[in-house]
């Protein structure tokens, strides 16, 4: 996939940029601060943050943010339902920006952000932009392996996109067209799934408008960071969660994709613990680990050489041996049982 080079001209296009929060009161000022420093015109676009339902004081802060910043159009409002999937909806109701982009509250932008995302959007005219995202503060062992993990995803949601099959994006770094989405209503974000924003948008767009109606941005301007998850409990919640929203994939190409990813590691993980019984069974876990390993190499050499993450690389061996245990657990729990994000428990 080629790099984007922003072009630099006079923007017509209306920005607004929505961001759903609930109880990121120690992040949300990274996420505030490095949008005050965009470089697109601020008459052209405003901020719209929606609060979903916080219990701590993320909210005084932001009134304290949009007091000492008379420059920019910021707008603090509540959400009415539960969820970030209803706050969202209600900030994009609320919008009048034509281009929508999302992000969340633990994130950090460049300063560039909006101008490369407006450029790609206004010289490609997609309806729909999947923008990269990484984890930073890695600090321990277990944070990298984390990071390597979410880098695989997002690299083969950028993959698939190039070979006009979109399968995934991230919500952290989404654009699309005010107008598409609320076209897109219920049928797209299938508002029973507390995950999944991101992906049924992506998959009902695809689906409607062709594959090119989806587009990845590759640019290192347009990178979101955000923190690592701090510990395995925080990230197997967030695996569960993720994998929580396959159970409603309709499209062919993304339940392919899902069921063929289970059956592999489900097959890695049956032929380890039967080596302990027949011996020889050692050769096919070893055979089909390597098999992976050097499919996912290239792919992630790519993408770590991209976002500067290539000290990550030499946990890519030991990773592989890794992913097949934690990927079937979560998608055994994905499939039958609940996950608690944000206080809230019960959620499917």
């Amino acid at each position: 996939m080629k790099i984007f080079e922003t072009s630099k001209r006079n923007f017509k296009t209306r920005v607004s940029v929505v961001v759903a929060y609930r109880n990121e009161e120690n992040h949300m000022a990274h996420l505030l601060e490095s949008l005050s420093k965009q470089s697109y015109p601020t008459e052209n676009w405003d901020l719209i943050l929606v609060d979903d339902h916080s219990e701590d004081a993320g909210s005084e802060k932001i009134k304290r943010f949009i007091d000492s910043h008379s420059d920019l159009s910021v707008k603090r409002i509540e959400s009415d339902g539960i969820g970030k999937k209803a706050a969202l909806l209600k900030g994009i109701q609320q919008a009048d920006g034509s281009l929508i982009v999302t992000t969340d509250a633990d994130c950090r932008v460049h300063p560039n952000w909006l101008v490369t995302m407006v450029s790609f959007y206004e010289q490609e005219h997609p309806l729909l932009i999947m923008g990269p995202v990484v984890y930073e503060e890695e600090k321990s062992s277990w944070q990298r392996l984390f990071s390597l993990d979410f880098m695989s995803l997002v690299a083969s949601g950028a993959g698939s996109s190039a070979m006009n099959l979109p399968l995934m994006g991230n919500g952290a770094n989404l654009a699309f067209e005010r107008n598409i989405f609320l076209e897109a209503g219920a049928e797209a974000q299938k508002q029973h799934y507390a995950s999944g924003d991101d992906v049924f948008l992506i998959h009902y767009l695809s689906a409607k408008y062709g594959s090119r109606a989806v587009r990845f941005i590759k640019n290192k301007e347009s990178l979101v960071h955000t923190p690592a998850p701090r510990n395995v409990q925080a990230f197997m919640q967030q695996r569960i969660r993720w994998g929580s929203k396959a159970k409603a994939y309709e499209a062919f190409w993304p339940l392919m994709v899902a069921v063929s990813v289970f059956l592999f590691n489900a097959l890695l993980v049956v032929s380890f613990f039967v080596n302990f019984f027949v011996p020889w069974f050692v050769a096919i876990y070893l055979v089909f680990s390597l098999l992976k390993f050097f499919i996912d190499l290239p792919l992630l050499q790519a993408f770590a050489y991209f976002s500067n993450k290539r000290p990550l690389l030499i946990y890519l061996l030991p990773f592989e041996f890794i992913y097949p245990l934690y990927i079937l657990y979560a998608a055994l729990n994905a499939m039958f049982n609940s996950y608690e994000w944000k206080g809230r428990s019960s959620l499917q």
